[in-house]
């Protein structure tokens, strides 16, 4: 019976190739995520970053609203909880004398609650990261080219120009954002040429 156990995906993992698997899966999905919110505005977010804004783009885009994290981190907490239960119990099943017909089920299930636990967040973050970039990205496009949005940063440039405006994203090199009463993103270098960025108070 423990030979069949260590038939899950799960097995003969230790805690360092967790922890790299997951940050290559989150980095993976969230350069896919960062990448495809901007192809609806007409920009290839890769040719303006650098080797560090892709390493950090999936922190940024889960750190970009406080509930994003905590919403998704609690569904995710709850259905791991729900399938832990569930497989406890048929563990403990599996414990009492059993025909062999009922202990191969009961097996089988086993495993498949615990390659479930490893299926679900992997599901429930690629669905997150995904969803945010092509509804987030169909939103702000449809936005910007209706005028319906309002600006929220005051930018001072180096020269002592400064602009209002509806503020879409920004990474260690460009500032992207659309001018008040305007239709089209612009894209701003950083270094040497934006001195502050400030909040518009609605």
């Amino acid at each position: 019976m423990k030979d069949q156990f260590k038939k899950s995906i799960l097995s003969n993992r230790s805690i360092q190739e967790y922890i790299y698997l997951s940050y290559l899966f989150l980095l993976l999905v969230g350069t896919l995520s960062y990448s495809i919110f901007y192809a609806f505005l007409d920009i290839n977010i890769i040719n303006y970053s650098n080797v560090l804004d892709i390493l950090l783009s999936p922190i940024v885009i889960l750190t970009e609203n406080i509930k994003t994290p905590l919403v998704m981190g609690g569904y995710i907490a709850i259905i791991l909880l729900v399938f832990s239960i569930l497989r406890k119990r048929i563990k403990k099943s599996l414990q009492k004398d059993l025909s062999d017909e009922k202990r191969n089920k009961l097996t089988k299930s086993y495993n498949s609650f615990k390659n479930a636990m490893f299926v679900i967040p992997i599901a429930g973050t690629l669905g997150f990261y995904l969803g945010y970039a092509i509804a987030g990205g169909m939103k702000m496009s449809k936005r910007i080219q209706n005028g319906d949005f309002e600006v929220n940063r005051l930018l001072e440039f180096s020269n002592g120009d400064s602009k209002k405006v509806k503020l879409i994203g920004l990474n260690s090199q460009y500032i992207f954002y659309v001018l008040e009463n305007e239709r089209k993103i612009s894209i701003s270098p950083i270094s040497g040429n934006l001195k502050t960025v400030q909040h518009i108070d609605q």
